[in-house]
């Protein structure tokens, strides 16, 4: 048999019943602690205080038994729907919308499937232009020596670059080889991972593809939200080596550098969840976002090393006011990540900021304004094609 059929297929089948099994645990721990508080006041009281505890009884039995019940259901129901979908050839790449579902699950799971060992989980890859399998080194063509490489942000992949086919909105990776005669290259990873994670198996990844291709002379990386601080991080990783000394610019579009407020919030709701025994199975399930998502506290972080000196940084930020520089746009920045965060100015750094209004933070994945900027960084300085 060859290999290819020996490597585990992505079923979702399983997955989902693990996630429901831990769901049902979570909510009969909720159950029995609104119960216990019902329960253990009526027992204070000397009239009711035995029936109460004879119905206590009977009812923490009874719920028992509902929520097993619940949970064999679930594990019939979901071993019926494995059988199903193992029946299915899953040998062909994913599509669009099945890549995209896979992307979203690895942005909110995908430590806890990697740490599992499931087929689920995304590795790191390059795709080419237009393709959905991963990236042949060997048939790879590079006319003018320079490549591009997008980077996609949380619970998205590489899809998330191309406009849809009746849209007019720029196609950021046509527009940059049709205009600088870049090679446009797209990464995918698993989110759910830690960005100091992906940094180093992207910083794998670029000197894979040196070794390679000793003939690229340059890069350009483009970084959408985390994707930016995941290039960001590798650059910091990887002081001399090829890869980096290669790369003359990145680019970050909404990147959180100081972190999300978002993730800030969902910290706080957390330990308030954890402080009172009736949502602390509530928080339970919320803490099972993914390490990715957790990482977003702090954005990029101080742990890894300082920037290039000669990468140029270029940072984009956007809000969703019209008036950029009011009050409100500078609070709500562009829905996820604040101006503040965005456009954060590192010392000693080769560093340019703009700012967007009127403009959410997905928006900026192909907007005619964000390309317009894009555009006029990298023309800044280009060198003439070779």
């Amino acid at each position: 048999m060859s290999k290819q059929h020996d490597k585990p297929k992505a079923h979702y089948a399983p997955a989902l019943q693990r996630g429901l099994h831990e769901l049902s645990h979570q909510v009969e721990a909720m159950h029995r602690a609104i119960a216990g508080k019902t329960f253990g006041a009526l027992k204070q009281v000397p009239v009711v205080s035995l029936p109460a505890a004879l119905i206590e009884t009977v009812h923490d039995a009874i719920s028992s038994g509902i929520h097993a019940s619940v949970r064999l259901g679930n594990r019939g129901l979901m071993g019926l729907a494995g059988d199903a979908e193992q029946a299915l050839k899953r040998d062909a790449p994913p599509g669009r919308r099945e890549s995209n579902l896979r992307a979203a699950i690895n942005g909110v799971f995908g430590d806890h499937l990697a740490a599992n060992g499931e087929a689920l989980a995304t590795p790191m890859q390059l795709f080419a232009r237009g393709q959905s399998t991963p990236l042949d080194l060997a048939t790879l063509k590079v006319p003018h020596r320079r490549v591009c490489i997008f980077l996609h942000g949380l619970a998205c992949d590489e899809h998330c670059w191309t406009p849809a086919a009746d849209s007019d909105e720029p196609d950021y990776g046509a527009r940059i080889k049709a205009d600088f005669g870049y090679t446009p290259l797209y990464l995918r990873y698993n989110t759910g991972l830690t960005i100091p994670e992906n940094g180093v198996a992207f910083v794998e990844q670029m000197q894979a593809l040196c070794e390679a291709r000793p003939d690229i002379d340059e890069f350009l990386l483009i970084g959408h939200s985390m994707g930016g601080l995941v290039a960001r991080s590798a650059l910091r990783r990887s002081h001399g080596s090829t890869w980096q000394t290669k790369t003359r610019m990145l680019i970050c579009l909404g990147s959180p550098q100081l972190g999300s407020p978002l993730e800030r919030l969902g910290a706080i709701t957390n330990r308030v969840l954890d402080s009172f025994d009736v949502t602390a199975p509530i928080g339970a399930i919320a803490a099972r976002r993914s390490a990715g998502i957790r990482n977003l506290h702090d954005g990029l972080g101080d742990g890894c090393g300082e920037d290039p000196p000669h990468v140029e940084l270029r940072f984009l930020g956007a809000t969703i006011a019209d008036d950029a520089d009011s009050a409100f746009g500078k609070y709500v920045g562009d829905g996820l990540v604040t101006p503040d965060s965005a456009l954060a100015d590192p010392p000693a750094a080769n560093v340019a900021t703009a700012q967007l209004g009127g403009l959410g933070h997905m928006g900026m994945l192909h907007e005619a304004r964000c390309w317009r900027q894009i555009h006029q960084w990298v023309a800044e300085g280009m060198a003439p094609t070779a």
